[in-house]
C-alpha cells in the first residue's frame, strides 16, 4: 500500500474515502453511487424481488425495443444496468477499503430510466468494517443477499437461465478484481477476488455460480483475449451486435 492508499483508507468519513478512489484512476471513469437521502424518485432493491414490480420493469424495458422484442435477451440488458451499479462500488469499498457498503435488499435504492432500467444507486452511508477477510466470506452480503435472491426472480420472470444472470454479473465481478489488482497504490487487492472467482465448489459444498465467468485465451495477439464463458444473448434483439468478449464471435473462438 502506498502512501496516497494510507492517506485515503485512514480518512474518517468512507463515503469520503471511497469518493476519493472514484476521483482518480484506474476508476475515475465510472459510474459514482449516490449517498443519503434520494433527491429522486427511487425504488427500493426489496421491491426488485417483488414478481409483479419486476415484471412490469422488464415489460416497459423490452418494449423500448420495439414491438414482439425479445424479452429474454432484453431482461439480459437489464440486468447488466443494476449488476454494474451495485456490485462495482461494493467490491470496490471491499478490496481497498475494507468496508461492506449496506448491499441488502432492504437498505439500498435505485433511481429508475424512463425505459424501467437502474440507472443510479443509492446507499444510506459508507458502510461498516468487514466482519471478515476471508475470501470465501467477505463477499457475502453482495452475492447471497443481494445477488443470489435478485438472479432467481429475474430467471423467473424471464424465462432466461440463471446461468446467463450470474454471467453477467460475473463480468463486472472479474472486471473490479483485475483492476485492483493493478490499482497503483494497492499491492494485490482483487487477489482475494480472484481467488473467489477461481473457487469451483464453495466450503459448504455449493456450486460456486462465478466461477470462472471469464477466460483469457491466446488466439495470436500479442496479450491474451478476455473472452465471457458465456454469451448475454443481447444479439436476439434489434440492431444489438453481439459484445466484444463475446464467446460467438469467431475471432474469439480458439482454432481447433
Amino acid at each position: 500500500m502506498t502512501h496516497v492508499a494510507e492517506l485515503i483508507t485512514r480518512q474518517a468519513n468512507p463515503v469520503e474515502a471511497l469518493l476519493a478512489l472514484y476521483r482518480q484512476p484506474p476508476l475515475d471513469n465510472l459510474k459514482v453511487p449516490a449517498f443519503g437521502a434520494p433527491d429522486v424518485a427511487t425504488l427500493p432493491g426489496s421491491a426488485l424481488l417483488d414478481r409483479a414490480t419486476l415484471d412490469e420493469l422488464l415489460a416497459r424495458y423490452t418494449a423500448s425495443f420495439g414491438e414482439g422484442a425479445d424479452r429474454m435477451a432484453a431482461a439480459s440488458i437489464w440486468s447488466k444496468y443494476l449488476f454494474s451499479l451495485v456490485s462495482i462500488p461494493s467490491l470496490v469499498a471491499n478490496l481497498l477499503l475494507g468496508r461492506g457498503l449496506p448491499v441488502q435488499p432492504e437498505l439500498l435504492r435505485v433511481e429508475l430510466g424512463d425505459r424501467g432500467e437502474a440507472t443510479r444507486l443509492w446507499l444510506r452511508d459508507g458502510g461498516e468494517s468487514l466482519a471478515s477477510l476471508y475470501f470465501e466470506t467477505r463477499f457475502t452480503t453482495l452475492f447471497d443477499d443481494f445477488c443470489a435472491p435478485l438472479i432467481e426472480a429475474l430467471a423467473e420472470c424471464s424465462g432466461l437461465s440463471s446461468k446467463v444472470f450470474w454471467s453477467n454479473l460475473g463480468h463486472y465481478v472479474e472486471y473490479v478484481g483485475q483492476t485492483c489488482s493493478r490499482h497503483p497504490h494497492f499491492t494485490a487487492a482483487g487477489e482475494p477476488l480472484l481467488r473467489y472467482l477461481d473457487t469451483k465448489t464453495l466450503a459448504d459444498g455449493r456450486r460456486n455460480p462465478l466461477y470462472q465467468p471469464v477466460r483469457y485465451l491466446e488466439l495470436g495477439g500479442d496479450i491474451p483475449t478476455r473472452v465471457r464463458r458465456l454469451c448475454c444473448v443481447k444479439y436476439r434483439l434489434p440492431d444489438e451486435p453481439l459484445c466484444g468478449g463475446c464467446p460467438l464471435k469467431a475471432q474469439n473462438c480458439p482454432a481447433k
